[in-house]
């Protein structure tokens, strides 16, 4: 018997009767074991036989164990054509930046190295933009986000230029969404739903206290007022919310107050489809950042989270995390699809800007390296970059070829990994295994009732 390469054992703490789950990413299996069944695995994973049959059997028809490593390849083949339909059929993402500009001066921020960058987007480099769209996407219309540096500045001359793009994506049928800072958000709100509005980003890093330090104005103001107005008027006309908390060391604990300041507003008590949270690290991308030592990796900060839902409940309320797919097995019963690839660039995500650049996502927006083309004044496209893009899995990266996570983890960012070793086909690895075995334990009550 061979023993699968992506099967992952995890330790339930609070369980006695089943102190571990098994699961495998490849096949979609989960189960829960007994202490006796882990040790059978465990003596299976050694090379050696064991007497159960019954649990041969049981282990062979969900994929944990293979006739031979062979075998596996087939079914690892197999799910990948899986995963390239489903790729096949995600609506496509198009961001256009129609400034790299913004009317914020926060203590992070992964654009500081492209603000040389000053201009505004013409109309004739919209012009090109929509016409670039309608000679791509001919019948699959692709959602646009607008994107920036601030794409919602409140400057006369962007608000006109804005009006243009929203209009134009209105008579195209192209859905729109937008990131933003949201301190001019109440003034855009007419503007932006003449299109259809899919959703609208907004960060808030705390309670006003520590917003305000945090993200201000480049004179020092704090923003925290304004960005809640912004809020609560899109809110109250029901204008999807998706709202983005940028956390490190230093603000992390301040979760907790505005997490209350959401629940006296009743959002928290908002369907999905009209508020969700994201809770985001601050990390280094390109630039240095100012002090590392308030950094968080991604296992520490989902342990933190973990530590402080405990304690405060009602940040279980402000946030759902995932945990790479354990919400989402407790949720349907299921695993995710085997990800054999998460990064986005020039599959469902490309970035447009107001120079008539193309790049690869969001991450690698305004750094010249990256740059994959124009789409005005002229159309070009450097087709031997793009497919080194398109091409990126699991399967083409030598290093996650023999690892037990990479169908979670799916080779990580490839923007990350190409600014650590000059590669796009090389791994950023991720603590897949860490931030499983945080979530098997967060939603363990729900694992065990629901009696895998």
């Amino acid at each position: 018997m061979y023993y699968s390469l992506y099967n992952l054992i995890l330790p339930i703490k609070k369980s006695t009767k089943y102190p571990y789950a098994i699961m495998n990413s490849l096949s979609g299996a989960f189960d829960l074991m007994e202490t006796k069944d882990y040790e059978r695995i465990q003596a299976l994973k050694e090379g050696k036989d064991i007497p159960d049959r019954e649990l041969l059997s049981y282990l062979l028809s969900r994929g944990y164990i293979y006739n031979s490593l062979e075998e596996e390849q087939l079914r690892l083949s197999s799910r990948w054509n899986e995963f390239s339909e489903a790729l096949q059929d995600t609506p496509p993402q198009v961001l256009l930046v129609p400034a790299y500009t913004c009317n914020l001066d926060c203590l992070y921020c992964y654009q500081k190295g492209i603000k040389h960058k000053k201009d505004l987007i013409s109309k004739e480099t919209v012009d090109a933009f929509y016409d670039y769209l309608e000679e791509r996407y001919p019948t699959k219309k692709p959602f646009i986000t607008l994107f920036g540096g601030e794409p919602l500045n409140g400057s006369i001359r962007q608000k006109e230029i804005m009006n243009y793009i929203v209009q134009k994506a209105a008579k195209g049928g192209y859905p729109i969404a937008a990131v933003s800072n949201g301190f001019d958000l109440v003034s855009y709100l007419d503007l932006l739903q003449q299109a259809e509005l899919k959703e609208l980003q907004i960060t808030l890093d705390g309670p006003k206290a520590v917003h305000d330090q945090r993200r201000h104005t480049a004179g020092g103001v704090g923003t925290y007022d304004r960005i809640f107005a912004g809020l609560k008027e899109a809110i109250e006309r029901g204008i999807p919310i998706n709202m983005r908390v940028v956390v490190d060391k230093t603000n992390y604990e301040s979760l907790v107050e505005l997490a209350e300041a959401l629940e006296e507003q009743g959002w928290l008590d908002l369907p999905a489809e009209k508020f969700k949270t994201q809770i985001g690290r601050n990390y280094e991308l390109f630039e240095c950042y100012a002090a590392p030592q308030h950094l968080l990796g991604q296992a520490e900060h989902w342990a933190m989270f973990v530590e402080l839902a405990d304690k405060y409940p009602i940040l279980k309320k402000l946030h759902t995390p995932e945990f790479k797919g354990i919400h989402y097995l407790v949720q349907t019963g299921e695993l995710y699809l085997p990800s054999y690839d998460t990064c986005p660039a020039c599959k469902t995500e490309w970035v447009f800007d107001l120079y008539g650049d193309i790049y690869g996502c969001t991450a690698t927006t305004g750094q010249d390296e990256f740059k994959l083309g124009t789409f005005y004044p002229e159309k070009t496209l450097n087709q031997q970059s793009v497919s080194e893009w398109q091409e990126r899995s699991i399967l083409t990266i030598p290093e996650c070829k023999g690892c037990e996570v990479s169908l979670i983890c799916g080779g990580g960012c490839g923007a990350v990994a190409k600014s650590k070793t000059g590669k796009v086909l090389a791994p950023d690895c991720r603590p897949i295994k860490e931030i499983l075995e945080l979530g098997v334990n967060y939603y363990s009550d729900n694992l065990l009732n629901m009696g895998f």
